[in-house]
């Protein structure tokens, strides 16, 4: 499964290039590992993760190829995939159990 860039930065998947750089800026100010809170790793591991999102979503080219991974993703999962994925499974199996 793909890494979902657009849930790092908190932006919606249609969001204009001007918000994908300001939500970029807003994290990596707050997140900077020299500036947050965070300490140690996390902080270092999150940063990585923000600015791998904005390089991937920062670039026209590169956005458009990852949103067409999504696409393929999602429409290569079985049905069974998204029936288990949604915990349908259990909500069946304790309805079926309960009759």
């Amino acid at each position: 499964m793909v890494a979902d860039h657009y849930r790092v930065l908190q932006v919606v998947r249609s969001a204009d290039p001007a918000v994908i750089d300001k939500a970029y800026r807003a994290l990596s100010l707050k997140y900077h590992p020299d500036t947050s809170t965070e300490v140690g790793e996390s902080a270092t591991l999150r940063m990585q993760r923000i600015n791998e999102a904005y390089a991937v979503l920062g670039d026209p080219l590169k956005r458009a190829r990852y949103d067409a991974t999504l696409l393929r993703d999602r429409e290569t999962r079985s049905g069974w995939d998204v029936f288990w994925d949604e915990g349908l499974v259990g909500l069946y199996l304790s309805h079926r159990v309960r009759r």
